[in-house]
């Protein structure tokens, strides 16, 4: 490359956000490029295969992807639509929750969800009226102003996800099918926003897909707008830091020492990578500074990636995803989760498991 070509934007990362900035960016006319440390493209969304095998690390399933979906107008305005295949999910269960020796299966329809949890706990219909409700009420808020929408729109804005299900239900039980898909966040209940907790249900009203492909179809599908929108990706490129002149960026040193200039700089890292090691703290102010100590970072994950020799369905699996609690007790499982309690534990109080050999046809192994 040529050392004294400038970009008008160039994109540290190509995880989901930085793709999704890029293909943008470079439609709107400007000179793109998208810097990879990694041989793959993609971050949480990349597939990967070991001796034949296709595993897709973070993409389990996306809903919003029905006809006039909020996700599949994302997609269809950012021209990858064409370039992508969805499957739908067990319609009758997308989402499995085993709470103990209970069982409760989330359909597709939000209507259909609300009278099988109603049929399953009949003294909670109104409360589960009224969560349903809630969550209406603060969607089309933040939708389509209005005094009254405002209200409740500022009341569980400032709430955590287990005081809006603890308002509403009664039944422990009930509290951890709805507090089930916790692990779309990873956060205890307790320590979760509301609105956080509202939008993973309200995510679903309209069902689960899953690419055809595995997760990297979605970051091939965008590369190929990018590219065509004349924009470039560089992978296995590490960015060593950002060039930092009269107090705004204007550029990035690769590990290899390239200098590449550019108007503006898209970071895609974390917190800490970017402003302490990309950008340094003798750049940031004080403010700054003192937010980034505050910041408190996730633990991590074990994820186990399993090719059986065993007939998947007459186990009982489909393609649906499987959450198991060993009791009611969601918020607290998720929050040993926090901890190193997992390393000691004789097993695992809570898993998940998902069997994309039966999402996805398009899998031969």
């Amino acid at each position: 490359m040529d050392n004294n070509t400038h970009y008008d934007v160039i994109v540290i990362g190509s995880g989901a956000g930085g793709l999704t900035a890029a293909v943008a960016l470079a439609q709107a006319g400007m000179k793109t490029l998208v810097l990879e440390q990694h041989e793959l493209p993609g971050g949480w969304c990349h597939s990967f295969s070991l001796e034949g095998y296709r595993f897709s690390p973070g993409v389990h399933y996306l809903g919003k992807l029905d006809k006039g979906g909020s996700l599949a107008r994302v997609y269809q305005g950012l021209g990858v639509s064409k370039d992508l295949v969805f499957c739908e999910l067990n319609p009758d269960g997308f989402d499995h929750i085993f709470i103990g020796d209970e069982r409760f299966d989330i359909p597709k329809g939000k209507q259909e969800f609300i009278s099988r949890l109603k049929a399953r706990f009949p003294d909670q219909a109104k409360g589960i009226d009224g969560y349903f409700q809630a969550i209406d009420d603060y969607f089309e808020g933040l939708n389509n102003f209005s005094l009254s929408k405002f209200l409740t729109v500022l009341r569980w804005s400032l709430a955590t996800g287990k005081q809006i299900v603890e308002h509403f239900i009664s039944d422990p039980i009930l509290q951890a099918v709805l507090y089930g898909q916790a692990g779309d966040h990873g956060m205890p209940p307790s320590q979760v926003s509301a609105p956080i907790q509202m939008g993973i249900t309200d995510h679903y009203f309209d069902g689960a897909y899953y690419p055809m492909g595995g997760g990297g179809a979605l970051p091939k599908a965008f590369v190929r707008a990018l590219k065509a929108a004349g924009g470039e990706l560089r992978l296995a490129t590490a960015v060593e830091k950002i060039l930092i002149e009269d107090k705004r960026a204007v550029g990035v040193q690769l590990a290899d020492g390239e200098e590449i200039r550019a108007s503006h700089i898209v970071s895609n890292a974390d917190p800490e990578v970017t402003f302490n090691k990309l950008i340094g703290a003798e750049h940031l102010p004080r403010r700054l500074t003192r937010r980034l100590k505050k910041t408190k970072y996730s633990t991590s994950a074990v994820s186990l990636y399993l090719a059986v020799d065993m007939d998947l369905r007459a186990a009982g699996l489909d393609s649906g995803n499987f959450w198991y609690y060993e009791d009611a007790n969601v918020d607290k499982h998720y929050a040993l989760g926090l901890t190193d309690h997992l390393v000691h534990a004789e097993e695992p109080p809570a898993f998940f498991l998902t069997v994309t050999t039966l999402k996805d046809p398009s899998k031969m192994h």
